[in-house]
């Protein structure tokens, strides 16, 4: 069983996926359109046999959850509903920052950020997840 991770934002969501065995991360090769995302989400979930979705909550520095927070909570339970799979909210804080430091190490521009930076994001997260969560 696969684990996907979405790290949520205004115009892409940023996906990755985990191995059968739930010991490795990988970005997937696109991000998704938010206006698209719960077919393609959908799509993702039938394709690569996903049993449970994590999803990036947003919240300030401080901790307290934001608007944006309480719309991703219905799209999760929507999607849930939907599909039938488990889903779990995970603390997203500071992932987009560490995914920019990365990919600047690499030399690239913003414009070439872009398209990689959100995936990335949920890469770290869903990695973080795995690492805290799986059987040694």
């Amino acid at each position: 069983m696969r684990i996907l991770a979405l790290d949520w934002g205004s115009k892409r969501v940023g996906a990755a996926i985990s191995d059968e065995e739930g010991k490795i991360a990988f970005p997937m090769e696109h991000a998704i359109e938010t206006k698209n995302a719960t077919e393609e989400i959908k799509k993702i979930i039938i394709e690569h046999n996903v049993g449970r979705v994590l999803v990036g909550l947003p919240r300030s520095t401080e901790g307290s959850e934001g608007h944006s927070a309480g719309l991703l909570r219905k799209f999760a339970s929507s999607l849930a509903q939907q599909t039938g799979i488990e889903i779990t909210f995970l603390d997203e804080r500071f992932t987009t920052v560490e995914a920019t430091k990365l990919l600047r190490t690499q030399g690239l521009s913003e414009k070439k950020q872009r398209p990689i930076k959100d995936n990335l994001a949920a890469q770290i997260m869903l990695q973080r997840f795995l690492d805290t969560n799986s059987p040694v």
